[in-house]
């Protein structure tokens, strides 16, 4: 009986929302807001709900993630979380009737979910038919508006160098079953270069997709210290930037338009070696990964609500690199590479000027959702809607 009153009332939810979507007006920029799943299980001010999203802020969400089954079909990750007990997919459908122009995607895969099994599935012709089947049916079952295919990487990670072809076939075999039930197709790729170069055919990509989240961070090595998110290149050592990508993908005639440039909300940390300490600069050798803050608990990381609270306890010593696009900020043997609202509010101003098809950010839950730092919640997201005026 629950069973048959959640499908039906997502079906009137979804017969409402069509016909409220009709007059919805296509805003210029998008404002795609990742949201990860597990944040709920945090600690303390960390754990995020599905409530705290604030609907009228994001164009796109995007609930991470789903995986692959072992018959190569679309499923939840976490029933508890997902379906059965949290209702994690039916509260974010639900947010559509506070602001019924936004979209909710569900996006499938991610790093830990690896590359070599989205390579199988994506290998023959039947598999990726039966994919493209099953998606749109767990799309349409939970009520949710497109697929975001975050395959890391076609070609690598035990991929095969056919995955660049078959990713293509994947993509047209989704597009040719989404197509006539309206469902978005977008998919989320590295701003490397070289693993643009390799892992995609961007031609025939931008054809199918109706936009492409591009991952602007991840920049950072281990071994020393290095920004993660830069919009320019260091002039020192010349390395990958978002600029660079941007200027990548125009080469290549895909329509800037379907860009969304993505932009951290976590900063990626160093642990210094002590001759280091204090060192506010890049390219100083590294002792290991920073420590694990308290929400998160994932050493090398920090999510912003993270960062910002122990900017507020201690002295640390922050140096814009104005050239780069990034901050980096230094205490004692802890060096971390971030953005913040200064750098964000540059980023989406670039989008403009760039003339891409907006932001996106990952993720939401680690923005200042309670407002501890700024006064105001989400003071990351907000830098993004102001620079496009939407709020």
């Amino acid at each position: 009986m629950n069973l048959l009153l959640n499908s039906l009332s997502i079906f009137l939810l979804l017969v409402v929302s069509s016909a409220v979507a009709e007059k919805c007006e296509a805003k210029r920029y998008n404002v795609v807001c990742y949201f990860a799943s597990w944040s709920v299980y945090r600690d303390g001010n960390g754990a995020f709900n599905i409530s705290y999203i604030i609907p009228n802020y994001c164009t796109h969400l995007v609930y991470t993630f789903a995986g692959l089954n072992l018959a190569g079909g679309i499923d939840s990750l976490d029933y508890y979380n997902d379906i059965n007990v949290n209702k994690g997919y039916a509260k974010v459908v639900e947010l559509k009737e506070e602001n019924p122009c936004l979209k909710v995607i569900l996006a499938v895969g991610g790093w830990n979910e690896g590359s070599e099994k989205y390579s199988l599935m994506a290998e023959s012709e039947e598999t990726r038919i039966a994919f493209a089947d099953n998606a749109l049916r767990f799309l349409v079952q939970f009520g949710f508006d497109g697929l975001d295919l975050d395959w890391e990487f076609p070609t690598m990670r035990g991929g095969l160098p056919e995955d660049r072809e078959n990713f293509i076939l994947l993509l047209e075999a989704l597009r040719d079953k989404f197509e006539h039930r309206k469902k978005m197709l977008t998919i989320a790729m590295s701003a490397s270069t070289s693993i643009i170069q390799e892992a995609y055919n961007l031609t025939a990509m931008c054809d199918i997709l109706d936009f492409i989240n591009l991952m602007g961070y991840d920049f950072s090595v281990k071994e020393k210290t290095s920004v993660d998110a830069p919009l320019y290149p260091d002039p020192a050592t010349r390395s990958d930037s978002v600029d660079g990508a941007i200027s990548f993908i125009r080469k290549s005639g895909c329509p800037l338009t379907k860009i969304n440039l993505g932009i951290p909300t976590v900063a990626k940390t160093y642990t210094l070696k002590p001759e280091f300490s204090g060192r506010a600069m890049p390219g100083i050798d590294a002792q290991g990964p920073g420590r694990a803050g308290p929400f998160t608990k994932n050493a090398g990381t920090l999510g912003f609500n993270e960062l910002c609270a122990m900017m507020h306890e201690g002295k640390w010593n922050v140096k814009p690199l104005r050239n780069i696009g990034v901050k980096i900020a230094v205490l004692n043997d802890q060096w971390v590479t971030y953005d913040d609202r200064e750098t964000v509010t540059e980023k989406a101003q670039y989008a403009k000027d760039k003339n891409l098809g907006g932001v996106m950010l990952w993720t939401v839950d680690t923005d200042d959702f309670h407002g501890d730092c700024h006064n105001e919640a989400y003071p990351l997201l907000l830098a993004a809607n102001k620079v496009f005026k939407y709020v």
